[in-house]
């Protein structure tokens, strides 16, 4: 099932001229061992390399890394090996771990004070990294002092730990010695906080959430980009299919419904779709006006690409 899958995925990529982040590395990859004068290029371009959570890096990454390197052979990589946690999504911790081994010349420096942590974090970070059968000789230290002791508490769901967080910012506030202003949350994904804020607005205690959407995760920016993607790349339905009604232009999602049909059972591009709004059975005259209108707009400002290319 997963390969019939990955068959017909492949074929959406293809038909809207994309590709995805494994593409991205594997084609590149590809295209450097195929044409050496390409690989040429651009180990010549790009004399210095720094790779950043080089524990993280993927054989494809591995491989893509060293081509570049090889001819200059300036890679300086930063990472910890303790720290590697994708490998259920391909990061192979060998990459640094043999990284001596593919640059004898290489040489190492170790970040091991830590400005972040107290002592006592870790000295229990030390203790649990011993156990690692391929870690690294590293001793973290820190000038902070030993800290206040970890406390641990596995709790049954997330509403118990939410529960059990508030009652324990109940009794600091009790306490007499923090405000709620002192006391600050971190939780990994943005999801977590839903059950905090159920939990605090029914326990009367006031809260603030920082780090709401980034730039590019706003609505109106994905919006935007998606524009500059279909302009620049008009097999992109995907991009298409976010804006053909944005701003609202009558094509409501029945009509949308009836426009991916038509462009699946014919094969052709949305874009081109929309050109032919006419032939489309049931569409309403509205939509077809609309579908019509955007398609002629969209190749207007592919046409003029060449007058105003993308900065660099």
């Amino acid at each position: 099932m997963a390969a019939k899958v990955y068959r017909l995925y492949q074929a959406k990529l293809f038909k809207n001229n994309a590709l995805d982040f494994d593409d991205l590395l594997m084609l590149t990859v590809k295209l450097f061992k195929e044409n050496p004068q390409v690989l040429g290029y651009y180990q010549t371009k790009f004399r210095y390399i720094l790779v950043d959570e080089y524990q993280d890096t993927n054989h494809t990454q591995y491989v893509l890394v060293n081509m570049l390197a090889e001819r200059h052979r300036n890679l300086c990589v930063v990472g910890d090996p303790n720290q590697s946690i994708y490998r259920w999504r391909g990061a192979n911790i060998e990459n640094i771990l043999s990284f001596e081994g593919d640059y004898p010349e290489a040489k190492v420096v170790k970040l091991e004070q830590n400005y972040r942590s107290t002592g006592n974090i870790l000295q229990a970070a030390n203790t649990l990294i011993k156990n690692n059968l391929e870690a690294k000789d590293l001793s973290l230290w820190t000038s902070q002092g030993p800290g206040q002791l970890i406390n641990v508490y596995r709790a049954e769901s997330e509403r118990f730990e939410a529960h059990y967080i508030a009652d324990r910012i109940k009794e600091i506030k009790l306490s007499g010695d923090k405000n709620y202003r002192d006391i600050a949350i971190l939780y990994r994904t943005h999801a977590q906080s839903r059950v905090f804020e159920e939990v605090f607005l029914r326990l009367g205690i006031p809260y603030n959430i920082y780090g709401g959407l980034k730039f590019y995760e706003r609505k109106e920016i994905k919006d935007l980009l998606a524009y500059l993607r279909v302009i620049v790349n008009p097999s992109d339905g995907q991009s298409l299919s976010r804006i053909i009604n944005v701003p609202k232009r009558g094509i409501g999602a029945s009509s949308i419904e009836k426009i991916a049909s038509f462009a699946e059972v014919n094969e052709y591009t949305l874009l081109n779709t929309l050109s032919l709004a006419e032939q489309i059975p049931g569409l309403p005259t509205k939509a077809r006006k609309q579908c019509a209108q955007l398609a002629e707009l969209l190749k207007t400002w592919g046409n003029s690409l060449s007058s105003f290319p993308p900065l660099k």
